[in-house]
């Protein structure tokens, strides 16, 4: 422990530990997608619904790890508040980035015509989803408006609801597509045990809840001045690039993996499910505050955040409807390079 300690106290120690915890936390990530996956060939309910749901809220684990640690441990609440928030909306802009990733690695494979659909209800879900976490960053930020009981912002409220709602709409309109597409190593879990099955998949869970523990204490770290290990970085940077980059890793090798072996499907719908459950981060760490409204103590930085993924969202809606090479190439490039023009401007 006291090497720990004393590794992490300074700015190399603290960058080692931080890759080597991402590491774990993007290794896991990626083994508990696959037993996520298959867990609905197991239970019979389906991988639409499974993999909507359930996989995007595995891949999204260390996301809430990281949010709920962020608000728990910090004891300057505005820290821990744009930590928590830095690190869902970096997430979902990461993520987004991913589909323009896929497109310019693998333009053959990237071909929105082998989609059985533009994933268009999805899309407008993930926009409606962010239009009231924008009202509720809105409203939060002329004061605390309190829901008794549970503590958090009347606003924030709202995320839980609609997003059960969308999820019910999304299962109708998908309870009768069905898919013989499988992993290899996705063949192989559906014959295991269910003890050995269900074991490994808490393993994983708790190993990617540790992580994710680790990683927030260690970007709470970074925000420290340099005299004492840390970086001297706002917390709402650290939030948005270091913890969303290292979060949002299992979204990427799983998606990249799909695209290359042709299931672009299952690479679309694992980014837009993960960002609209990313949005549901936001309500379980206001509760966990419990000192009042986690948008009311955020930076307004934030902001720029948010107009960021209402872009490439649109962006990536476009990227999936085109069907010239050409210019999907071009609408991923500019996804790229918004992306970039972002980090330098936070930067």
């Amino acid at each position: 422990m006291q090497f720990l300690e004393q590794l992490i106290g300074t700015q190399t120690g603290l960058l080692l530990t931080f890759a080597a915890t991402a590491a774990v936390v993007v290794l896991t990530g990626v083994r508990l997608s696959i037993y996520g996956d298959a867990l609905g060939e197991r239970t019979g309910l389906g991988r639409g619904l499974v993999g909507l749901v359930f996989l995007a809220a595995v891949t999204s684990l260390p996301e809430l790890v990281v949010s709920l640690t962020s608000v728990i441990q910090c004891t300057d609440p505005r820290q821990g508040a744009d930590l928590a928030t830095g690190n869902m909306l970096g997430s979902n802009i990461f993520n987004l980035l991913i589909l323009a990733l896929a497109a310019l690695l693998f333009p053959r494979k990237f071909d929105p015509d082998k989609l059985e659909s533009p994933h268009t209800g999805s899309t407008i879900y993930g926009l409606v989803l962010l239009a009231v976490f924008t009202v509720a960053f809105l409203v939060d930020g002329w004061g605390d408006y309190l829901v008794p009981g549970l503590r958090c912002s009347w606003g924030v409220l709202l995320l839980p609801v609609a997003y059960a709602i969308f999820m019910r709409r999304e299962h109708r309109q998908q309870k009768d597509i069905q898919t013989e597409d499988h992993l290899p190593s996705e063949q192989v879990l559906t014959r295991l045990s269910a003890l050995r099955f269900y074991s490994v998949l808490g393993g994983l869970c708790l190993l990617i809840i540790g992580g994710g523990i680790v990683l927030s204490i260690l970007g709470s770290r970074m925000a420290l001045p340099p005299e004492q290990g840390g970086f001297g970085l706002e917390a709402s940077l650290i939030g948005t690039i270091f913890l969303a980059i290292s979060t949002s890793l299992p979204e990427l090798v799983i998606s990249i993996s799909s695209v290359r072996m042709g299931f672009l499907d299952m690479a679309v719908g694992n980014v837009l499910g993960s960002n609209m459950f990313n949005l549901l981060i936001i309500f379980a760490a206001d509760i966990a505050m419990r000192g009042g409204s986690l948008l009311h103590r955020a930076s307004p930085m934030h902001w720029s955040s948010v107009g960021q993924i209402l872009l490439l969202t649109l962006l990536a809606s476009l990227l999936l409807r085109t069907r010239n090479r050409l210019a999907t190439t071009a609408t991923a490039a500019a996804m790229l390079a918004i992306y970039i023009a972002a980090l330098v401007f936070l930067v």
